[in-house]
């Protein structure tokens, strides 16, 4: 069986080779700043909708322009109807998304600037757009364990190029956004045994878990949408994600004090909120727990990510735990990943071409 971890220790390595190679991103750099830009609109699904999530507010702070992220049937069905100045970034990790592909047809239907970024330039997506870029995971990426760090770096880094060449920003403010992001990707390095660690001491409730719900906010909440997703995905546990607001607007109504909280909290402008939900849950369950980039929070059922602290850059850092704790359940239980009780259901409703 295929363990999750062999792929978590790899992506490091794959995130500072990505980062370093600037040739990576040149061609989305060079469509992407060939005419003025009023708005990204990133169009993905699963996990990609996830990374596309948490990137957005850090392509939306460097670029300087409005980035949204729909769902590809969405964007097909109501969302395709775009103003001048729009570009359409469709995401899919494998290539074969059928509605991610229908959703590139939609784009060039509608006269719109498009381009696809995969893990596999070679998958038939490449059949219906001719601006397809590889990210640079591999095309092994089971779980898409390396795609969401890889596909955060590539984002990240497309973003500072595409300002630079822009001069949104400058040559030194370039070097400082591209230092916090090798930063980040090198603080990644010790999260996998440090999750581990963690979560051993833990496992006993997770795996009697009877809900799992993750709270985040701005890039913390592409990280909670993962987390969840990797949860259902692989252990059938029930899990959703929130964001952080909202979570306190009806949700909190559901919590019994064997319900299990994680929140991502990355720092920011929602930091002080999401402490003050933190305390607030106490009186709800005793079973919250914090991946913190922060620093501000103690006790046991904290996992905190170390320093540096960068902000929205740590969520390609911030989802080893989810990762790990995905994995360390099915290990517990000795499961296969991934829940097998799907099979009839996804034969009946294909998603891949």
């Amino acid at each position: 069986m295929r363990s999750m971890y062999t792929y978590i220790e790899r992506t490091p390595d794959l995130c500072r080779r990505i980062a370093e190679g600037a040739d990576r991103v040149a061609g989305l750099v060079e469509q992407f700043t060939a005419r003025p830009r009023t708005r990204l609109l990133i169009v993905a699904s699963g996990s990609s909708y996830n990374i596309a999530t948490a990137a957005k507010p850090y392509l939306q702070r460097v670029l300087g322009i409005e980035v949204t992220v729909t769902w590809p049937m969405s964007y097909i069905l109501f969302d395709h109807a775009q103003a001048a100045g729009i570009f359409v970034l469709c995401m899919s990790q494998s290539g074969k998304s059928t509605n991610t592909i229908e959703a590139v047809r939609r784009a060039r239907e509608c006269g719109q600037d498009v381009a696809v970024l995969t893990c596999n330039g070679n998958a038939p997506i490449r059949e219906v757009c001719e601006h397809v870029y590889e990210y640079g995971s591999g095309v092994e990426d089971y779980y898409v364990a390396k795609g969401f760090p890889t596909s955060c770096t590539f984002l990240f880094e497309f973003a500072i190029a595409a300002a630079r060449a822009l001069g949104t920003v400058d040559g030194e403010e370039a070097e400082a956004l591209h230092g916090e992001l090798l930063a980040a990707i090198d603080a990644s390095r010790p999260l996998l045994d440090a999750s581990r660690a963690f979560f051993d001491r833990h496992m006993g409730l997770f795996v009697r878990a009877r809900r799992i719900m993750c709270v985040g906010i701005g890039a913390g909440y592409g990280v909670a949408l993962e987390g969840a997703l990797k949860l259902n995905e692989m252990t059938g546990i029930a899990a959703n994600a929130y964001e952080m607001e909202e979570f306190v607007h009806g949700p909190t109504y559901e919590i019994r004090k064997d319900h299990v909280i994680m929140l991502v909290d990355l720092g920011d402008v929602g930091h002080e909120r999401m402490v003050q939900l933190h305390d607030a849950l106490a009186e709800l369950t005793d079973h919250v727990y914090v991946i913190d980039a922060t620093g501000a929070y103690t006790g046991e059922q904290v996992f905190e990510l170390g320093s540096p602290a960068s902000g929205d850059v740590d969520a390609l850092r911030a989802v080893v735990p989810f990762q790990v704790l995905a994995e360390g359940i099915c290990s517990d239980l000795d499961m296969l990943s991934y829940n097998l009780n799907n099979f009839d259901f996804e034969q009946k409703m294909k998603t891949k071409a």
